[in-house]
């Protein structure tokens, strides 16, 4: 990562230093957050996730590809039990005798915490993953949303540029932060993180709808951007205002992650509609993915 640190061991509590850090650029990165046992646990989780919900329809139900120029358009298995749902790239047309290959293109799994116990364990008490988060957002913490990230090799889309913020619905925008933990080595040729420094200090950006919700041209520099680049088991913590983009996976190997989202207690969640007077440019203009797009939301 050029022009900022990435600390060699994770801590249980972060120094004055790296608090300051992370509200000066709105990102810290740190290698070994999770040991090499705990990153394979969590990779052999989502392929066991994957290939239950897969075409069993007493799981999951099967929702087809409604468009492959979207990142919202690629089928999806969804849970008859909890929210957990699996979506595939979009493009990828899925087959139930092809589960070997169907798990290596998924895109995206969510609320998956409660799916495997090493997910939930990592989100909510591993020593090294909250003593970071507690130190910045305070000792009450909720636990807000839970994503495991992939992309695909040989083409795994691009998550275009966006503040996560834009998706969310609190009082307090400044108390969400996103955890992003490498499963694989997370390198610029495989779709890594790249953010952009201090521009969490630009609040909130408006959003539109192309391939995906993103921020609108000429609200940010890209030419600015700073690639995070992780070996598995490191971890990006990152404020909920901060811009951050993946690009297309162009390497031969997928690559994995995973994100979850906490909040203080004290941030109350709020209607997406009533966030449309939090989450506004500076002439009040609503800027939320929602704003943009209600239906879809």
């Amino acid at each position: 990562m050029s022009a900022r640190t990435i600390y060699p061991d994770c801590p249980t509590e972060l120094s004055e230093e790296q608090i300051s850090a992370y509200w000066s650029d709105g990102f810290l990165a740190f290698e070994n957050a999770l040991s090499p046992a705990e990153v394979e646990e969590s990779r052999q989780g989502l392929i066991d996730i994957a290939r239950s919900f897969a075409f069993n329809d007493e799981v999951a139900e099967y929702r087809p590809m409604t468009g492959a120029d979207s990142n919202y358009g690629g089928a999806s298995f969804r849970s008859r039990s909890s929210k957990c749902f699996v979506q595939l790239e979009p493009g990828y047309e899925p087959s139930p005798d092809k589960l070997d290959e169907l798990v290596l293109n998924v895109r995206k799994t969510q609320d998956f915490q409660d799916e495997a116990p090493v997910f939930n364990r990592i989100y909510t008490s591993h020593p090294r993953i909250q003593g970071v988060v507690r130190s910045l957002l305070g000792q009450a913490v909720e636990r807000y949303q839970t994503m495991a990230l992939v992309k695909a090799a040989n083409g795994g889309v691009e998550k275009p540029w966006h503040q996560d913020n834009a998706y969310f619905a609190v009082e307090n925008m400044d108390q969400v932060i996103g955890t992003w933990i490498a499963l694989d080595d997370a390198t610029a040729e495989n779709g890594c993180m790249r953010v952009m420094a201090k521009a969490h200090k630009l609040g909130p950006l408006r959003h539109h709808h192309t391939f995906d919700c993103e921020i609108v041209t000429g609200r940010i520099d890209p030419a600015l951007a700073i690639p995070v680049e992780l070996k598995s088991g490191g971890m990006l913590v990152f404020h909920g205002n901060l811009p951050h983009q993946t690009p297309v996976n162009s390497s031969s190997n997928c690559r994995r992650a995973l994100q979850y989202h906490y909040r203080s207690t004290s941030n109350s969640v709020i209607s997406k509609d009533a966030y449309y007077k939090v989450f506004k440019e500076a002439d009040g203009t609503p800027a939320s993915c929602k704003a943009a797009l209600p239906e879809l939301f």
